[in-house]
């Protein structure tokens, strides 16, 4: 295979594991409803999406960008764990992995680590992660690289020469996380239909083309 097998794989977490953009979305629309905003189409409300709140609010609601935090936060929180999905195959894939890699398995996500931290153990998924790096949780979000130092921190997996000594699979839809799994020094893989970023980057379509290609290793 040309990429060696990871000895420890770092997932994002929204649209990467969990359809989440429908009640993402609903949340959405109804901060700009509660705002007196003009309504935002679905196609709007995806090219907006990949960062944290705290990099994203200020520009859109200046001073005010707390409050409209809450506002979108409480949206959320009504509806996000009865409308919680996993993608096909994504439990398979996180299980699979936790096993082959001796536990070394966890979540870095530009979501609020609280509600994030919520999902996971709604879902009754804890136990595959060894580390959970959400939102606020490090100094930065990503695209920094902060939130990756803190999760392998938290795996043991230490640092030589600005690289981690292990090689690490970083898996994500976003922009954010390519540029995080880079800045890291992780392996990009890109959840996509095609390769866009015209770098080495290891694409997959969804979770279940990923386990499939893992399951060539062995």
């Amino acid at each position: 295979m040309k990429y060696p097998f990871p000895s420890a794989v770092l997932f994002d977490w929204d649209n990467t594991l969990m359809d989440t953009t429908p009640v993402l979305f609903k949340a959405f629309c109804v901060l700009r409803r509660h705002y007196s905003l003009p309504e935002c189409s679905m196609d709007e409300y995806r090219a907006r999406t990949g960062l944290s709140l705290r990099e994203t609010f200020p520009d859109l609601f200046g001073d005010r960008w707390e409050e409209a935090k809450q506002v979108y936060l409480d949206a959320y929180r009504a509806n996000h764990l009865n409308m919680l999905t996993p993608f096909d195959k994504a439990r398979e894939t996180v299980a699979f992995l936790h096993e082959k890699t001796g536990g070394k398995t966890g979540v870095v996500s530009n979501k609020t680590g609280t509600i994030l931290r919520e999902e996971i153990n709604h879902l009754g998924w804890g136990g595959y992660f060894a580390a959970v790096v959400g939102a606020g949780d490090a100094d930065r979000d990503k695209p920094a690289p902060d939130p990756v130092y803190k999760a392998l921190a938290d795996m043991k997996i230490r640092y030589e020469n600005n690289r981690p000594a292990a090689c690490v699979w970083f898996v994500g839809d976003g922009d954010a996380d390519m540029e995080c799994a880079a800045a890291a020094g992780c392996l990009p893989v890109r959840v996509a239909d095609e390769n866009k970023d015209g770098a080495d980057v290891l694409t997959v379509k969804n979770c279940a083309e990923l386990l499939t290609i893992l399951y060539s290793y062995t």
